[in-house]
């Protein structure tokens, strides 16, 4: 009996990744090459969920705790009967679920890549980039942007171009509004939650 033979994904020549992800591990290695891109410290990383536990910097002296869950395609998350509530992000190659709760931030590696790409050669060629991507980053997440959004904003920065921002969703207006009375990712994700039911 012939083995099944390994499966390879499109070519993307990414850094130490010459093919794309396949599977659910092509993903945890990719956000591992990938981490400081989007301004975590890794805590821990299992195979029970959630898979990650990671850190970001809230204010210059505070970090919050992420609940992060890898999956190949976004929808799996469902299909595992994961607890969304115990969720703060999904990593993916692929996002296709389109009842993801809007309080869970989804990075969806595929279609970032190429802006991925210019900020990661920065942060490798020039660590004073790094700080500089990181604070731009924060800024923007405590205004409600999502890192789908602010990696095409920091390069049109960087290019010298003024980024056309594009108006906030009612989940982005709530979170900009409670990080400015000093809540958490966390805390706000409950109180959306809580504003949704009622």
């Amino acid at each position: 009996m012939k083995k099944p033979k390994r499966q390879f994904g499109s070519k993307i020549d990414f850094r130490s990744l010459s093919c794309a992800p396949v599977n659910e591990q092509g993903v945890v290695y990719l956000f591992g090459v990938l981490h400081d891109t989007f301004d975590f410290k890794i805590e821990s990383i299992q195979t029970g969920f959630p898979d990650c536990i990671a850190r970001r910097k809230i204010t210059d002296e505070k970090w919050e705790e992420l609940k992060i869950e890898f999956e190949f395609e976004s929808k799996s998350f469902k299909q595992h009967n994961h607890d969304p509530e115990q969720t703060d992000m999904i990593v993916c190659w692929k996002h296709n679920w389109k009842e993801c709760p809007e309080d869970i931030e989804v990075i969806e590696l595929k279609s970032m890549l190429k802006e991925l790409e210019g900020v990661d050669n920065e942060i490798s060629q020039d660590n004073k980039k790094l700080t500089e991507y990181q604070k731009f980053c924060q800024e923007k997440r405590l205004q409600g942007y999502t890192f789908k959004e602010i990696a095409p904003m920091w390069r049109k920065r960087k290019e010298g171009k003024k980024e056309k921002e594009k108006p906030l969703t009612e989940y982005q207006k709530f979170a900009q509004e409670k990080r400015l009375e000093g809540k958490s990712f966390k805390e706000i994700s409950k109180l959306w939650r809580e504003h949704k039911k009622n």
